[in-house]
């Protein structure tokens, strides 16, 4: 065999050897999904059917609608000159689509309880990137969250059903219309506003929307200021927009255009003009932003962070897999160190996403329930803001280590997913609220309202709660970094305001460092406690010497080389 004709049969070893289910080739998933949910067993078989179905249906067609001349076009008119403001979708669009809405990512949300099961199907749905429906999946997520907590009893029974639907042909999806041109994230600037139409929960929107995900939406929650409000972020309401009246007519909107994306490049985005829209508010008009923040746009940031774990999870897999099969200078890469300590990486900082997120999906599980505790509901505000910051930057640069395995070849857009997988992170990076903005709303909560002792206080029982002697090493020296991190977060939150907003960034990475390094260290002590075979100890060490331990040089341990190999042999 020529060495070509060698070196192209190691390419076709490699694509055979990724893996046609996602969720059984997961044992880190498997592992840890019974700790957060007692209930796991009872639907770990349909996770297993969702697991194929993104591998062998969802990936290849979310690979087909990717290329530059499928992706959504607008048909604003239809043949005889009447406005349609219609997206035009390739057919690969729905076959990726189909299978999300059938395993029942949304229809779970019909009663309280899933949103462990849910954090599982999104975290599998998105290793074949965002695919053009994660958005909406999580647009219309929110929206239910927003109708079932603050909808009235007649909005809830128009609109709710079909957001619930399982039949991919019969749901519709949501959007969520927040930016306006002069108001990113000073959302307080925004100017849309809303009139009374005369008729009682009947209003009119007038004004423009800049960023506009999901243009496609059957039901869009926008945010507009009715006339007389006051400025600023107290005087908005949150409005629900029918895309077609009751009697079938398209409301008063316009698509101006759609947007061309660097990521997220099958998911249409556009800018909307509303000439008098018909709305229906949601909940009291001066709860509008508090109703956005804490059932939309929270939402959002947790779904975001389970994302971008699995965007990192899908370039892991590729990544080694390569690695494996791929040979230079006469073995195969994954023999050789700098490679393994880039898998290392990559895995280590997965295992604290996904640990830190599911924590966090815990807490969301048990606010549905409404058994949370006090402690519990201030620990789940302050950590979906730090945790989605967190987590998108690690998707980021994990993702960019995956390519660098991969060589020149890891730019190639047909090559393989992680190309996409690298754009879409981007996306997911500004997405629900830029690094700069989480951080500054994260120092607010907790100058206003203390959350940082809430959340000290919880990380430190789950601390305590670790029993296993051969983790003692690695829980004290989390527990000093844990109160070194406090005693940095109350000078912060006691310095100047210029002060706060130069050191906030360095502060928040910490604390992030220092929450997912307790949360790996609970889940290591727990599967260590039921007998597993269990990596995660070696990955909890790697993590926490890369990010907490003072001083700590690679060059200096004598076991390092072991450490990487231990890591990325699965």
């Amino acid at each position: 065999m020529s060495a070509i004709t060698q070196g192209r049969a190691d390419l076709a070893r490699w694509r055979a050897t990724v893996p046609s289910n996602f969720f059984t080739c997961d044992a880190n998933l498997q592992a840890v999904l019974p700790l957060y949910d007692p209930g796991y067993p009872g639907y770990a078989a349909e996770l297993a059917a969702f697991g194929r179905a993104v591998a062998t249906v969802i990936d290849p067609a979310a690979t087909i609608n990717d290329r530059p001349h499928n992706h959504p076009r607008l048909d604003g008119w239809d043949g005889i000159g009447q406005r349609t403001e219609s997206i035009e979708f390739h057919p690969s669009y729905h076959a990726a689509g189909r299978p999300a809405y059938e395993a029942g990512l949304l229809a779970l949300s019909a009663t309280p309880g899933h949103a462990v099961q849910q954090s599982a199907l999104f975290y599998l749905l998105t290793q074949a990137g965002e695919m053009g429906h994660a958005c909406p999946i999580v647009c219309t997520l929110g929206l239910i969250r927003a109708l079932q907590a603050r909808g009235s009893d007649e909005l809830k029974a128009m609109y709710l059903p079909p957001l619930l639907a399982r039949d991919y042909d019969r749901k519709q999806v949501a959007s969520q219309f927040l930016t306006e041109v002069q108001g990113g994230s000073d959302v307080g600037a925004n100017a849309v506003e809303a009139r009374p139409a005369g008729q009682e929960g009947l209003w009119l929107l007038r004004g423009e929307k800049w960023f506009c995900s999901v243009a496609n939406a059957d039901q869009m929650l926008v945010t507009a200021r009715p006339a007389g409000a006051a400025e600023g972020t107290r005087g908005l309401g949150t409005f629900l927009v029918p895309r077609r009246l009751p009697d079938g007519s398209l409301n008063a909107f316009h698509i101006r255009r759609l947007k061309t994306k660097f990521g997220t490049r099958t998911m249409a985005s556009g800018e909307i003009d509303f000439a008098d829209a018909v709305a229906f508010p949601i909940g009291a008009l001066d709860e509008g932003f508090k109703i956005v923040v804490e059932l939309v746009l929270n939402t959002s940031r947790w779904t975001n962070a389970l994302g971008s774990a699995g965007l990192l999870r899908r370039a892991y897999v590729e990544a080694w897999t390569f690695a494996q099969q791929r040979q230079a200078f006469g073995a195969a890469i994954g023999r050789y160190p700098l490679v393994l300590e880039a898998l290392a990486e990559m895995k280590s900082d997965l295992y604290a996403m996904l640990a830190s997120t599911l924590r966090l999906s815990s807490l969301v599980n048990r606010i549905d329930l409404d058994v949370a505790t006090e402690q519990e509901q201030a620990v789940h505000r302050l950590l979906v803001n730090i945790n989605k910051y967190a987590t998108s930057v690690q998707a980021s640069l994990g993702i960019r280590r995956g390519q660098e395995i991969l060589g020149g070849n890891g730019a190639i857009e047909d090559f393989s997913v992680v190309p996409r997988l690298y754009r879409d992170a981007l996306v997911f990076e500004s997405w629900e609220g830029s690094h700069n903005v989480l951080c500054l709303q994260a120092a607010r909560d907790m100058q206003r309202y203390g959350l940082h002792r809430h959340l000290f206080d919880y990380l430190g029982a789950l601390l305590d709660g670790v029993t296993r002697p051969e983790l003692a090493g690695v829980q004290d020296l989390v527990v000093n970094q844990m109160n070194a991190t406090q005693q940095r977060v109350e000078r912060l939150l006691s310095s100047s305001p210029g002060s706060l907003q130069t050191h906030v960034r360095r502060c928040v990475d910490q604390l992030a460092l220092v929450v997912q390094s307790a949360c790996l260290l609970a889940e290591a002590d727990w599967e260590l406690g039921h007998g597993m075979d269990s990596d995660k100890p070696a990955a909890l060490a790697f993590f926490v010497n890369r990010n907490l331990q003072p001083g700590y040089d690679p060059m200096d341990d004598g076991q390092y080389r072991e450490r990487i190999e231990w890591l990325a042999a699965r």
